[in-house]
C-alpha cells in the first residue's frame, strides 16, 4: 500500500509538470502579437530596402560596373592599322628579266599607329572608373543605413504616439465623467459657475491633445508609407501573417 501511494504521487507530479510545460508551449505559440518586437522592426526595414531610392542607386552601380569593365579593353579602339602597296615594285617584279625588275623595296608595308598617351591615360581612366564605382557602392551602403535608421526611429515614434493616444483617450473619458458630474452639481447649486467652466475647459483641452496626437500619427504613417511602400497597417498585417499569428 505504501509503495502504491508513492508511485501514484510520482505519477501525478510528472503529469502536472507535463501539463504546465505543454500549457506554456501552447501559450507561447498563440501569444499576443507584439508590434514592438525586434522581428517586426527588422521586417519593416527589409520592406524599406526595396525602396525605389535603393533600386535607383543599385542600377547606377551596375552601370558604373559595366563602364569600369568595358574600360579595361576600350584601349583597343585607339589602335589604328594602316598599310600600302608599292605599285611600281609589283609591276616590275612580274618580269622575268632581272634588268627590268624593280629594286625598290618593300613592295608593301603595314603599320600600327599607337597614340603616345594611350597606356598612361587609359590606366588613369580605368582607375577613375573603378573609384567612381566603389564610391557609388559606398553611397549605396550609406543610403541603406540611413533608411534603416529612419524606419527604426519613425516606427518607434509611431508606437509611442499610439501609446500616448490610448492614455489620452482614458484622460478624455475621465474628464468627460467629471464634467458630467460637475454639470449635475452646478444644476443643484453645489458648485459655482467658475468651477463648472474650469471643468469644461479641462475637457476641451484633453480633446485638443487627442486631435494633435492623431495628427502626429497620420504624419508618421505617411512617412513610413513612403519608406516601406505600403500602409503601415497593411505592412503589420503582412508581418503578422509571416510570423504565424492569426488575426
Amino acid at each position: 500500500m505504501k509503495y502504491t501511494f508513492l508511485s501514484l504521487l510520482i505519477f501525478m507530479t510528472g503529469f502536472c509538470s507535463y501539463c504546465q510545460t505543454d500549457s506554456t508551449t501552447i501559450s507561447g505559440r498563440t501569444g499576443a502579437f507584439d508590434p514592438r518586437s525586434d522581428s517586426v522592426v527588422e521586417r519593416l526595414v527589409g520592406m524599406a530596402l526595396n525602396n525605389p531610392r535603393i533600386g535607383t542607386l543599385e542600377n547606377v552601380a551596375i552601370q558604373y560596373e559595366y563602364e569600369y569593365k568595358r574600360g579595361k579593353t576600350a584601349w583597343l579602339n585607339n589602335l589604328q592599322v594602316a598599310g600600302n602597296l608599292n605599285e611600281l615594285s609589283l609591276k616590275q617584279g612580274s618580269s622575268s628579266d632581272p634588268l627590268q625588275q624593280s629594286t625598290q623595296f618593300p613592295r608593301y608595308n603595314i603599320g600600327v599607329i599607337v597614340p603616345m598617351g594611350l597606356f598612361i591615360n587609359n590606366g588613369k581612366q580605368n582607375k577613375a572608373n573603378y573609384y567612381r564605382y566603389q564610391s557609388l557602392l559606398e553611397s549605396l551602403e550609406v543610403e541603406k543605413q540611413k533608411i534603416r535608421r529612419e524606419v527604426i526611429l519613425k516606427y518607434e515614434d509611431y508606437n509611442l504616439q499610439k501609446q500616448l493616444l490610448a492614455l489620452q483617450q482614458v484622460a478624455i473619458q475621465d474628464a468627460k465623467i467629471l464634467l458630467k458630474k460637475h454639470e449635475e452639481d452646478f444644476e443643484n447649486g453645489k458648485i459655482t459657475l467658475e468651477q463648472y467652466t474650469t471643468t469644461g475647459r479641462t475637457y476641451n483641452t484633453e480633446q485638443v491633445k487627442e486631435v494633435n496626437i492623431l495628427s502626429d500619427i497620420r504624419v508618421i504613417e505617411a512617412e513610413l508609407e513612403e519608406l516601406i511602400g505600403m500602409k503601415i497597417t497593411v505592412a503589420l498585417d503582412v508581418i503578422k501573417a509571416q510570423l504565424g499569428y492569426s488575426n
